[in-house]
């Protein structure tokens, strides 16, 4: 058997969207295989249609005014195009997602077997259906989500379908050339556990029987009586089958709350963190969601510590000190932001002393330096002569006569 929801997000909304991966249908690769409606998925020509998916809508018939519990895909009838096609009407349905992309993809079965599968990433609109999201997240945490793709011809063939087999047959059909049209996502026990597909637009219909169907009313409502028979018979076994699931999401609830209990105990600090961590890992060792987070936590705690440390054991340092280390600061910082685990930053301290010394060395080296140009200065200014003006020079001057006789002034 195959769990058709692959995966659903278990975070909140985002825009109003809850992600979820859905396995559309199995491609068979053998020759004879074929779902319980008799289809035989061939890869090639899946292959061929699976661009159709993108965009294709994910819809549900709701069994309540509550939009909460999926029954089918809501079909109320056909209506017939210019070339007498049947074209289905789901009146009954409503849009509840969007598939964005589409793959083949290789998962192992509730059984252990590697299969194939046509799946598609999408997203359900959890602001309009908050009830039905929460409903799809239960019943996939507790067993199965079954969906039915719906598939139809394409315009070029007038919109039927195009099988390789000469004369299709009920138990066994391979479509060849056909779309995807949509995916109902269902609440009761589907009739191909693989994935339903619905097959609309298989043959033309003659207009003049089905008018002389539509003015028969005595069958149409001995078909209604019978068909509210028939759900008057199953309503009792639903209504079994809804409560046990009620039971097991109730007891799914209480564990879960219990869970929610525990996480928020772990708040109070990084030595509380740490010992709510272990404590986790002894109870559950399954809980290693829970580990990452408070991981993670921790190491921000450490890595905002160390970045402190750094700056407090700078802080005695002016900005035009730090400077010539200022690369070795800038990269020490970022490889702290880096560390994702504590043990990674038990090297902080020597990097920040090397870091310490380089700029103590260079406040030295600049204080010489300045003492050195200070003496060079003060030799250079004794050096420095300064002349004087002599004030006898005049009275010093040589008096020579023209008869060289020496003078007397008595």
């Amino acid at each position: 058997m195959l769990n058709n929801i692959l995966e659903i997000s278990k975070r909140a909304s985002k825009n109003g969207r809850v992600p979820i991966k859905i396995a559309l249908l199995k491609i068979h690769n053998d020759s004879t295989s074929t779902n319980k409606n008799g289809l035989h998925w061939k890869k090639e020509y899946v292959q061929n249609a699976m661009d159709s998916v993108i965009g294709m809508p994910l819809c549900t018939e709701f069994a309540d005014d509550d939009k909460e519990v999926p029954i089918g895909h809501g079909l109320t009838g056909s209506e017939y195009d210019s070339n007498g096609n049947a074209q289905p009407v789901f009146e009954n349905s409503v849009v509840v997602g969007t598939c964005e992309s589409v793959s083949i993809e290789t998962i192992i079965d509730e059984s252990g077997n590697e299969i194939e599968v046509l799946a598609t990433d999408g997203y359900l609109y959890n602001q309009r259906y908050p009830k039905f999201v929460k409903w799809v997240r239960k019943n996939y945490a507790i067993g199965k989500v079954d969906t039915s793709i719906e598939i139809m011809g394409t315009p070029e063939n007038e919109n039927q379908i195009i099988y390789e087999e000469d004369e299709p047959k009920e138990e066994f059909r391979t479509p060849k050339t056909f779309c995807f049209t949509g995916s109902a996502i269902l609440g009761v026990s589907p009739a191909d556990d693989d994935a339903i597909v619905l097959e609309v637009a298989q043959k033309k219909e003659n207009k003049e029987e089905n008018k002389e169907m539509e003015f028969n009313m005595d069958e149409i409502k001995s078909t209604i009586q019978a068909t509210i028979s028939e759900m008057n018979e199953k309503s009792e076994s639903y209504e079994t089958k809804i409560s046990e699931l009620n039971s097991q999401i109730e007891a799914k609830d209480a564990e879960l709350a219990e869970k929610d209990s525990k996480i928020s105990e772990l708040n109070a600090s990084i030595a509380d963190m740490q010992k709510a961590l272990d404590d986790i890992r002894a109870e559950q060792s399954s809980s290693w969601d829970q580990m990452r987070i408070l991981e993670e936590e921790i190491a921000k705690a450490k890595v905002a510590e160390k970045l402190s440390e750094v700056d407090s054991a700078l802080g005695e340092f002016s900005a035009e000190e730090k400077e010539v280390a200022k690369d070795d600061i800038d990269k020490l910082k970022e490889n702290i932001n880096a560390c994702k685990k504590k043990e990674e930053l038990n090297n902080v301290t020597s990097e920040i002393n090397s870091i310490k010394s380089k700029i103590c060395m260079n406040i030295v080296e600049k204080q010489k330096k300045a003492e050195a140009d200070a003496k060079i200065a003060e030799q250079n200014s004794k050096k420095e002569t300064v002349e004087t003006e002599d004030i006898f020079s005049e009275m010093c001057t040589e008096v020579t006569t023209s008869d060289e006789e020496d003078l007397n002034i008595f």
